[in-house]
């Protein structure tokens, strides 16, 4: 047997061959140009810091809810955050720290709005560092969706509390 003969290699024509390696290039090309690197991603692969401003959330309801004074002594650094509705594990509490509830209000002597401090109430914000996949399209922590913006409800085993993420950083 003849290893070329008739264009053929081992008795396949050298086309059907070099169709065959053209097709499996073309299949592995699209397979790694279609899918993003960073839609590869898995958990764990980036560290995370993102704050949460407790005490300024509006409810459905239309109430507002408020942190009074104080508040922020409730929480504990180096607790562990969960995500109130789902009960899942959001991250490590790293900072925290109280800054005064102020209000636009008009000064009638002046006839200017200008900022006014609200006695007894303040905003509490929490720094919690986690582990997520980052992908094009959103930052998860397992099932829960980190941004800036998102309402949440969080809690620990001291206090529970609803607001806004204010911040995203990655490391």
């Amino acid at each position: 047997m003849k290893i070329f003969a008739n264009g053929k290699i081992f008795g396949v024509h050298l086309m059907d061959i070099i169709w065959l390696a053209l097709l499996v290039l073309l299949i592995f090309g699209a397979t790694q140009l279609a899918v993003p690197r960073q839609v590869q991603a898995q958990t764990g692969d980036f560290r995370i810091r993102y704050t949460i401003e407790l005490g300024n959330r509006e409810r459905d309801d239309g109430r507002r809810l408020l942190a009074t004074d104080g508040f922020y002594q409730n929480i504990q650094i180096g607790d562990t955050l969960t995500e109130a509705a789902m009960g899942q594990e959001i991250g490590r509490i790293v900072d925290v720290y109280a800054l005064p509830f102020e209000i636009s209000a008009f000064n009638e002597q002046t006839g200017t709005f200008q900022l006014a401090t609200v006695d007894g109430l303040e905003l509490v914000y929490i720094v919690v560092e986690s582990y997520a996949t980052v992908t094009e399209y959103e930052t998860l922590i397992g099932h829960f969706s980190v941004g800036v913006g998102r309402g949440v409800a969080v809690r620990s085993k001291f206090f529970a509390g609803e607001g806004f993420i204010t911040a995203v950083e990655f490391d």
